[in-house]
């Protein structure tokens, strides 16, 4: 491929060497691996790309040599790959409990038979022997808890089982939806019947699900809804969201991947209780740059 940057920025691109006709999408992210598979696939849902003049936003495109691409708004490279524990994850430290602001992105703990890069290894290398004490989605921003060996678990497990433990998130969805100015969402969930990495609300069977929220501000276009889950149900928020017609942006399994450049869920706080070992804590997770408009 033959690549020239245009006076506004755009990127021209001159299709050769091809051994067959290859879909529009498979093309950028072999020459462009920086940017990502998702981010390619925003652009390209975006009309941010033209094929022989020719506005294109079907994936699937084929594409065949001396075609001409020209790609409006080049996404940014994502970030290179996490080698180590960011000191400004950290939220607070004692003898028995680790708080950290889990960016986006980065899993909370390595998948089964798979080695990945994840909070608990690095925290680990960090930090000496500790416990995952609950976990965020990959993709969720926020505040985790990491505890050492010793009676703070027992502490904290109780406390968990008794709901004594409050969580806020902070989300971002798009206008318009079903939900009202607050309220409760009580449905059921359960594994998805055909897929198996995602949840389903259904009518009889799974587990009891029930997430409090309350609309925070908003935009022309967007609002930012504060949630309080008072069951902890794999994917719970980003379901019951999407149950009522407001799916999180950037939600790859539950909404649109390409309406925003990470899934706009944070974990903002979680307060525990008085116990014998600890007083009531509250710890806090700022957002991230660029989560809502007013914290940009």
């Amino acid at each position: 491929m033959l690549i020239h940057r245009g006076v506004g920025g755009e990127l021209q691109v001159e299709v050769k060497q091809l051994d067959k006709p290859t879909r529009l999408d498979r093309v950028l992210r072999d020459h462009f691996p920086d940017w990502g598979r998702q981010a390619v696939q925003g652009l390209i849902a975006a009309k941010g790309v033209r094929v022989n003049g020719r506005a294109v936003w079907l994936a699937s495109w084929q594409v065949q040599n001396g075609d001409r691409l020209e790609i409006l708004q080049p996404p940014a490279a994502k970030p290179a790959p996490l080698t180590q524990f960011a000191d400004v994850w950290l939220l607070a430290q004692t003898d028995a409990l680790i708080v950290v602001n889990k960016p986006a992105g980065l899993l909370s703990e390595s998948p089964a038979l798979r080695d990945a890069v994840n909070l608990l290894d690095l925290a680990k290398a960090r930090f000496g022997d500790l416990i995952l004490f609950h976990r965020l989605d990959r993709d969720t921003s926020g505040v985790v808890l990491l505890t050492r060996p010793g009676p703070i678990n027992q502490v904290l497990n109780r406390a968990f089982k008794e709901g004594l433990v409050h969580k806020e998130y902070l989300a971002v969805i798009a206008k318009p939806n079903r939900l009202a100015t607050s309220g409760v969402i009580d449905v059921r969930l359960d594994t998805h019947p055909q897929r198996r990495d995602m949840m389903a609300v259904v009518q009889r069977g799974g587990k009891h699900a029930v997430t409090r929220y309350a609309i925070e501000e908003e935009t022309k276009e967007r609002q930012l809804v504060r949630l309080w889950p008072e069951t902890g149900r794999t994917h719970q928020l980003r379901v019951h969201l999407a149950h009522l017609g407001a799916p999180i942006l950037g939600d790859r399994l539950y909404g649109r991947v390409e309406s925003a450049e990470r899934l706009l869920l944070h974990a903002q706080r979680i307060t525990l209780p008085a116990q014998a070992e600890f007083p009531t804590r509250t710890y806090e997770a700022p957002l991230p740059a660029g989560f809502w408009p007013l914290s940009m």
